[in-house]
């Protein structure tokens, strides 16, 4: 008897410890079912082109579904039967997981919109596109789709269309209309395009991102996606500008809600400054090794004429699978101040995805300006770029912070490093000369030092200067600044202070 009493006593404590694990997990967790179609479509045996980064792009918004509690189905290569019947099959199951169900669809691949009437479809393996009728013949119905999907109730769609590509024309219009056109969302729905109303997606550049923001913790569904939307434009100097239509209206989180107490390190990077992988990203930008002559186009402002570039290879910036190259660039004859440039190209599997020829200007002779690169200041490697003025004497120098990040160049602040009146000085007038050095802050790489002394007769306060990073704006703040020309303000002081 007394052993039975024990096997009881043991399975109601088992029991009770089980409740309690139950109890102590969000309510969300227990109720909420995460159900994910992910469908790449590369191989199309008609005149589409092959859509060579779908499978991969699929892989990796799979893996970070999975990673975030997702049940996955993983599709490839479907005609336009299979592709509507492993929808409906989908959209099925999300209706029988109830109204706590959670949907995401990503499909990537080939995707139209009819060049009349603009409807958008999604493009079986096996269309054949002569005439604009071999959409609705071949192609599933983008709002049809909507539709079914907002008829589930589940208390959070993602539909995601990773398919604005190139399509040929069609008989009966001089060419085919680019991209996708809007689709709205339904109530509880955001609807994402890989990059804006009408226009055209290069391959492998949204899928890593939003990939990247589905994992990270600390933010709402719609702000993960508002984030890859932003570093898209980023990495692509604007070429590429992702949609977003959103209707969600219950609070949803792809990881945790609650943001880490640790902020997450920086996705690593190589920096490159000699080797094949230069030489080759270099090709890629310019289609020449070593040295290329270009001709770019100047800005309105000065003439909008073409002026010619002898550019070299700088350095470049390897991040996980796509490489950040800066280049110089020389002019000594047609350009309109005959000033000199640096320019960056991101470059992913040897297409450029992102051009930055005005990265920064030399100051004359056609030389590119000159500059340091700090790889311990900031996140990603830095470029010190100098800069300036001079005049009777008096001189301002300056060095302009051009961090290279994975999503694009940034330019995070213009400090100014000597304020010099030694040219200027004469007679009972002392010099001034104030210098700062810039320096990495030991508590955060997103803040540096600037510490500034006055190293001349004439003395102001020294100080150290913290420069923060505003996320808003995406530029480093400073603490503390000095007023505009105060060495001309402390020389003619202390003149007036001695004459007294």
């Amino acid at each position: 008897m007394n052993r039975i009493k024990q096997f009881c006593q043991t399975r109601l404590a088992r029991v009770a410890l089980a409740c309690t694990c139950l109890l102590l997990l969000p309510a969300a967790s227990i109720a909420e079912t995460r159900l994910g179609l992910v469908i790449s479509q590369t191989d199309y045996t008609g005149d589409l082109s092959r859509v060579t980064s779908a499978s991969q792009e699929a892989d990796t918004i799979a893996s970070a579904l999975i990673e975030t509690g997702f049940d996955v189905t993983r599709a490839h290569d479907l005609n336009k039967r299979d592709l509507a019947s492993t929808l409906n099959a989908f959209r099925r199951k999300v209706d029988a997981a109830g109204p706590d169900a959670v949907a995401f669809v990503y499909y990537t691949g080939h995707g139209a919109q009819h060049p009349e009437s603009g409807d958008s479809y999604l493009l079986g393996v096996d269309a054949e596109l002569v005439a604009a009728s071999d959409l609705a013949f071949y192609g599933l119905d983008m709002q049809t789709q909507r539709d079914g999907f907002a008829a589930t109730g589940a208390r959070a769609i993602f539909l995601v269309f990773d398919a604005c590509r190139n399509v040929p024309g069609f008989s009966g219009y001089k060419a085919g209309v680019k991209g996708l056109s809007r689709v709205e969302a339904r109530p509880d729905m955001l609807i994402a395009y890989a990059t804006g109303l009408d226009d055209v997606a290069k391959e492998g550049v949204y899928a890593p991102v939003l990939a990247e923001e589905i994992r990270r913790p600390g933010q709402k569904a719609e702000d993960a996606f508002a984030a890859a939307q932003r570093r898209v434009a980023g990495r692509t100097n604007r070429s590429q500008l992702p949609w977003t239509n959103n209707l969600l209206y219950n609070e949803f989180c792809f990881a945790a809600c609650e943001k880490p107490a640790v902020t997450e390190r920086p996705e690593p990077f190589e920096l490159v400054m000699s080797g094949s992988d230069l030489d080759q990203a270099f090709a890629a930008a310019y289609g020449d090794f070593g040295k290329a002559t270009v001709e770019i186009k100047a800005s309105e402002e000065f003439g909008g004429r073409m002026e010619t570039f002898t550019f070299e290879p700088a350095f470049a910036v390897r991040f996980d699978d796509y490489i950040a190259l800066v280049s110089k660039g020389t002019n000594k004859e047609d350009a309109h101040v005959a000033a000199g440039r640096i320019s960056a190209h991101y470059i992913k599997d040897g297409e450029v995805i992102g051009t930055w020829q005005d990265l920064a200007f030399g100051n004359g002779f056609g030389q590119p300006p000159d500059y340091s690169l700090r790889t311990g200041l900031l996140n990603y490697p830095t470029m010190m770029v100098k800069a300036g003025w001079m005049g009777q004497g008096y001189v301002v120098a300056k060095e302009d912070v051009i961090e290279i990040t994975p999503d694009g160049p940034a330019f995070r602040a213009s400090v100014t490093t000597r304020d010099d009146t030694t040219g200027a000085a004469y007679e009972e007038l002392k010099p001034c000369v104030l210098e700062g050095r810039i320096k990495p802050s030991r508590t955060s790489a997103d803040s540096f030092l600037v510490d500034y002394k006055f190293t001349s007769e004439i003395k102001g306060e020294d100080r150290l200067v913290t420069y923060t990073l505003d996320p808003a704006s995406g530029a480093y703040v400073p603490d503390f600044e000095y007023e505009q020309e105060i060495c001309v303000t402390l020389m003619y002081d202390a003149l007036e202070s001695k004459a007294e």
